[in-house]
């Protein structure tokens, strides 16, 4: 762990790390991956993630998103001057979400290093098997039967309303880190990328910020299931009620700043 000032390992992993050398902060930073894209190039440094898959023995590989970023934080009345690692706020983010037992990425690295004056971090996540994003998923929903249909967006609008009842935001609530994987049961949902999340006082506040984002980036959903998935978020089980004149008054507020 050399240079490295912090560093988290989850310990069901640590011995399938190890055999493939990866069990320090440097073994990471030097482990070449294929980008999704270029890194960011902004806030004074780069950010970029990648995917990697790790063989196992008499098992599927371990597959892993594996983030990287260096002089890319974010200023806060802590860390006035280089800024947060927002890789940390993310990682206690997901860390927080574990322990309230709302599905998301499970967390089996975070590191960080200072190198001549660059501040690093490392984040890697195990993929969400199974789960497809919601943006590849919605051509395909819209297709589907209203029962089967129904049965996704009453899933998310459950799962996003759990999300908020823990007093988190998202802020950057897309289709993309919408993720869904359906089981027989019932379909699950786990959301991602929550380097912008953050605790906010005001439910309405919450919903507004993070469901106009939705709202505004599922073109081709119906006025009624849009409203279905609204009912859900709002009362759960208990839907078929009928709205309320502050339910109403919050549709408006969402619709308004989805236009935005």
């Amino acid at each position: 762990m050399k240079h490295a000032e912090q560093y988290y390992e989850d310990p069901a992993c640590q011995a399938v790390l190890r055999h493939h050398g990866l069990d320090a902060f440097d073994a990471w930073w030097g482990r070449e991956i294929d980008w999704f894209e270029t890194p960011n190039q902004r806030r004074g440094g780069w950010s970029g993630v990648g995917k990697l898959e790790l063989p196992l023995q008499d098992q599927p590989p371990l597959t892993v998103f594996v983030k990287k970023q260096q002089n890319h934080g974010r200023r806060t009345w802590c860390h006035p001057l280089a800024g947060e690692p927002t890789f940390r706020r993310e990682f206690h983010r997901l860390q927080a979400l574990a322990k309230a037992g709302i599905p998301a990425p499970k967390v089996l690295v975070y590191a960080e290093s200072l190198e001549a004056g660059n501040q690093r971090a490392i984040l890697v996540t195990e993929n969400l098997h199974g789960f497809v994003d919601l943006e590849k998923w919605l051509p395909r929903l819209l297709d589907q039967s209203q029962r089967d249909r129904r049965q996704v967006l009453r899933a998310v609008a459950q799962q996003i309303r759990r999300f908020h009842d823990v007093g988190w935001v998202h802020r950057a609530l897309y289709p993309k880190h919408v993720f869904v994987r359906l089981d027989e049961a019932a379909p699950q949902v786990a959301l991602i990328d929550l380097e912008k999340a953050r605790q906010s006082i005001g439910a309405w506040r919450r919903a507004r910020f993070d469901l106009a984002a939705l709202h505004r980036h599922t073109e081709g959903v119906s006025a009624r299931d849009r409203l279905y998935f609204f009912k859900h978020y709002l009362h759960g089980e208990a839907s078929a009620r009928p709205l309320r004149w502050c339910d109403k008054q919050l549709l408006k507020r969402i619709a308004r700043r989805s236009k935005r």
